[in-house]
């Protein structure tokens, strides 16, 4: 569940990249809105893909993405278990802080001074205690994102011109830096493979997939597959926004999002 939660994470953020990147780089670019109440997400995804590395993280609040505790830098090699050792020492020092303050808004400690300074003025003691709760660890991504940068320019021309003989905007083709940062053998844990990470049972639905033939391996078809999928998405969710959110929650989760949204505001349905 973790990892579906953390996919589920990059998802978000690769979504508010795509509304980060300059207008001038996409000619469909009035196709993906930049809301405002998006904007601190997005420094704080384009941050996590540019600034930091899989040595590297923020801890903050998961709730609100522009409140950042610390940067943390890990030794290259350092075990699973000593990382979270040291990810759990940080959160306790950092919800005592939190729950001191909320409990005396006064203190004027040096760690409740700079807390003071990472929420907005006026927050409450109640939303503080709350955030206590909320303080999670993001893993950075720049290496991998420059990586998949690189292997992406072997790919995207012909993903590119697929997605324009589909009709899909062309800004998709950035897909597969979420997904599997451009590798075409690429396997994930839950049983996902490819360039495009495709899902047996989804995949079933564009190509051949049994115990002789997994086209999801062949960048060329899953590239076509993706596009197929993206357009039945756009096609059922209303927007190309929603399109890309359901490659990864699948469509029926929209339908239910916009439902119980009344809407299909990007930024309503994310919240």
């Amino acid at each position: 569940m973790l990892k579906i939660i953390k996919k589920r994470l990059y998802f978000v953020g690769l979504i508010l990249l795509l509304g980060a990147l300059p207008s001038t780089l996409f000619a469909d670019n009035q196709l993906f809105p930049k809301p405002k109440t998006l904007q601190p997400d997005v420094r704080f995804w384009s941050r996590v893909y540019t600034e930091v590395t899989t040595n590297e993280g923020f801890l903050h609040d998961k709730k609100h993405l522009n409140v950042v505790y610390e940067r943390l830098s890990f030794t290259p090699g350092l075990s699973y278990k000593a990382r979270k050792k040291a990810l759990e020492k940080k959160k306790t020092y950092y919800k005592k802080v939190l729950l001191e303050l909320a409990e005396n808004s006064k203190r004027h400690g040096a760690r409740h001074r700079r807390m003071r300074t990472l929420w907005p003025e006026g927050t409450s003691s109640d939303e503080l205690r709350e955030a206590a709760d909320r303080i999670r660890f993001q893993l950075g991504q720049a290496d991998r994102f420059k990586e998949g940068l690189v292997r992406s320019g072997r790919w995207q021309p012909f993903i590119k011109q697929e997605f324009k003989t589909l009709g899909i905007p062309s800004d998709l083709a950035s897909l597969p830096h979420v997904e599997s940062s451009f590798r075409p053998d690429a396997k994930s844990h839950a049983g996902a493979a490819g360039l495009w990470q495709f899902t047996r049972p989804t995949g079933r639905r564009f190509m051949r997939i049994d115990h002789v033939v997994d086209e999801r391996m062949d960048p060329f078809l899953a590239t076509r597959a993706a596009g197929l999928l993206l357009k039945d998405n756009h096609e059922i969710t209303g927007t190309w926004p929603l399109a890309l959110t359901a490659y990864n929650h699948g469509a029926a989760g929209m339908r239910r999002a916009i439902k119980d949204t009344g809407g299909t505001d990007i930024s309503t349905i994310v919240r």
